[in-house]
């Protein structure tokens, strides 16, 4: 889903005349921790589905090590609202991971809705919710099915708002916005 924001985001901000050379004025620090978290996971994801992995402890460590390094890079960019916003966001989905043993709970409403695979479990850091489910609300509980087929949260929704926000304002400032302020 945030391949598709930032796709969008990009191309809403050259609508709205920005550059996306602009995105070097923004004051944005410790980006590499959002790649290498987003790698922790991409790695954890594919390992699970070529059935090399199961979500078991090392998930559950490598889970705590990704959103640890979000913690850090909202810690190190919490002056900035759109990438708090979208820290928010990472916050409320880490809530339920953690506290239903390191998956994402996720709808089997959702998932029937969106037309994805009932058996989410091989899929991913997923499990359907149930009765023992801890914070369901805030798992993956709407349906998208625009472009591609997803269940996402409302963690998912404020980080795609906060990253969206933050590349189209980034796309308007230009050098020149800077220096006068």
């Amino acid at each position: 889903m945030f391949i598709e924001v930032l796709f969008f985001s990009i191309i809403l901000g050259y609508i709205l005349k920005g550059n996306l050379k602009n995105l070097e004025n923004t004051d944005i620090k410790s980006l590499y921790l959002i790649f290498v978290a987003f790698f922790i996971e991409f790695a954890i994801v594919m390992l699970i589905q070529k059935g090399i992995l199961t979500r078991g402890t090392l998930t559950f460590v490598l889970d705590l090590v990704m959103y640890s390094l979000l913690a850090v890079f909202a810690y190190t960019n919490r002056k900035n609202t759109f990438l708090m916003l979208m820290s928010i966001g990472f916050l409320l989905n880490a809530i339920p991971i953690f506290l239903n043993g390191g998956a994402m709970p996720v709808s089997l409403r959702a998932v029937k809705a969106a037309g994805i695979s009932e058996n989410v479990t091989r899929e991913g850091l997923y499990r359907l919710i149930d009765s023992n489910t801890i914070f369901w609300f805030l798992g993956d509980i709407i349906p998208l099915t625009f472009l591609r087929n997803f269940a996402i949260s409302i963690g998912d929704i404020l980080a795609a708002i906060g990253l969206s926000l933050f590349i189209i304002t980034g796309m308007k400032k230009n050098k020149k916005n800077i220096d006068k302020a």
